[in-house]
């Protein structure tokens, strides 16, 4: 943990974090399945998906948030246990954070009440931490080991939901990409072919030019194969 502040800041991990366009993205019921069913499993009033930015973390699913907050949708850092879970690979257990050496002062313990910690990073396959699928009690909880495992593996399909919309969004603009460019090849055949039919019209009018009028007639032709193709 004596790296998070340089992890948080880390201009790479932010501009993945933004590159994959989910901060401030209204509630999906993909990351709601996954919260509901973290509180239902290991028994907790609180679970969240977070994605930590570098002044705030933003809540992409909660279950068991006060109405205010759960508005609002995120924290700032001053209040924030889920980015002390980005300087490892590994879970965040925290029985009671009141007696936490690092966690003991955080705001959140009696603003939020937040006593039991049990977090996950949310691990990109290129090795960027995005955030935590976390669950949280308002009293001293001793995680098990099943407990654990369980948000090891929930964690694993809020990652696995992340990146296969980042890539649903990367194909869908890359078509886009590639129907843009069809446009424009349109375009520019129907300019290049009315232009050649013009200077066809022209140039039969000249009997001192036929190295041209040739190769005028033979862009024609060329351009006719292609609209038949096409």
């Amino acid at each position: 943990m004596e790296n998070i502040e340089s992890t948080v800041q880390d201009r790479a991990r932010l501009a993945k974090l933004h590159q994959l366009l989910l901060l401030d993205t209204p509630a999906e019921e993909a990351f709601d399945r996954l919260t509901r069913l973290a509180s239902k499993i290991i028994d907790t009033p609180v679970s969240l998906v977070t994605l930590i930015d570098a002044d705030r973390q933003f809540f992409k699913s909660q279950v068991g948030l006060p109405d205010d907050l759960a508005e609002k949708r995120e924290t700032p850092l001053s209040h924030s246990f889920c980015q002390y879970t980005l300087a490892t690979n590994e879970p965040l257990v925290v029985p009671d954070a009141r007696k936490h050496p690092i966690l003991k002062n955080n705001p959140a313990i009696p603003e939020l009440n937040v006593i039991g910690y049990l977090g996950m990073p949310l691990m990109t396959t290129d090795g960027f931490a995005l955030g935590a699928l976390c669950v949280i009690d308002r009293k001293p909880r001793a995680w098990t080991e099943r407990e654990i495992d369980i948000v090891c593996e929930l964690a694993v399909s809020a990652m696995t939901e992340i990146e296969l919309r980042s890539e649903i969004e990367t194909r869908e603009r890359m078509e886009a990409d590639l129907l843009e460019r069809n446009r424009q090849f349109e375009r520019v055949y129907r300019f290049a072919s009315t232009t050649l039919v013009h200077m066809n019209d022209v140039l039969q009018q000249s009997v001192e030019k036929e190295e041209l009028k040739s190769y005028v007639r033979d862009m024609l032709d060329q351009l006719a194969r292609l609209d038949e193709k096409g």
